[in-house]
């Protein structure tokens, strides 16, 4: 990994960190303890420009700090990697798999990613929830349609669409010279 790609993450993970301690707010009235913030937006960034993997490392050193600095349990922070790697990941690699303009790739992939998201999150959510509260099984099962399942999606498609609105201004000054389409495609 070459000297500037080492500092571009570590930038952009130090900004999801910032946009995940300062930025957070109910998005569901049903269940005011899930929070949406935008952190996960950086990381798609990240995917963009590099792939799935400096994406999943975002999300992962966002996390660690946020462990470190904010959090008051392991449970958030695992929860959040959870989620938002699986987003970021397929959306990441759908979009690098992809073809046509970066709006429609974006998209594309981003649904793909918001699906991944909400699938995993299901029976992430199962195991979490009995580590963290003791939670039965029953009544995960009973918060999956009016609480996980919306939260997750929605968060995913909100992050979705602002990466989408600041996506290739932010790569034009992160990667000078770079295209929205690969050469060869």
């Amino acid at each position: 990994m070459d000297v500037r790609k080492l500092v571009v993450l570590g930038v952009l993970s130090a900004v999801a960190f910032v946009l995940m301690a300062t930025v957070q707010f109910p998005v569901l009235p049903q269940a005011p303890y899930l929070r949406y913030d935008p952190s996960d937006t950086v990381a798609l960034l990240a995917g963009v420009l590099y792939g799935p993997g400096p994406a999943v490392a975002v999300v992962f050193l966002k996390d660690v700090l946020y462990l470190l600095f904010r959090a008051r349990g392991p449970f958030g922070p695992l929860a959040d990697f959870v989620a938002a790697a699986t987003f970021v990941a397929a959306t990441s690699w759908a979009y690098h798999r992809g073809r046509g303009p970066l709006p429609a790739r974006l998209l594309r992939a981003a649904a793909l990613g918001t699906l991944a998201r909400v699938l995993v999150m299901v029976p992430a959510n199962f195991v979490i929830l009995s580590l963290q509260f003791g939670m039965p099984p029953e009544r995960v099962a009973g918060m999956l349609l009016p609480v996980i399942v919306p939260f997750n999606a929605l968060k995913a498609a909100a992050n979705a669409l602002l990466a989408l609105f600041i996506v290739t201004p932010a790569l034009r000054q992160v990667a000078p010279g770079w295209v929205p389409e690969p050469p060869g495609r």
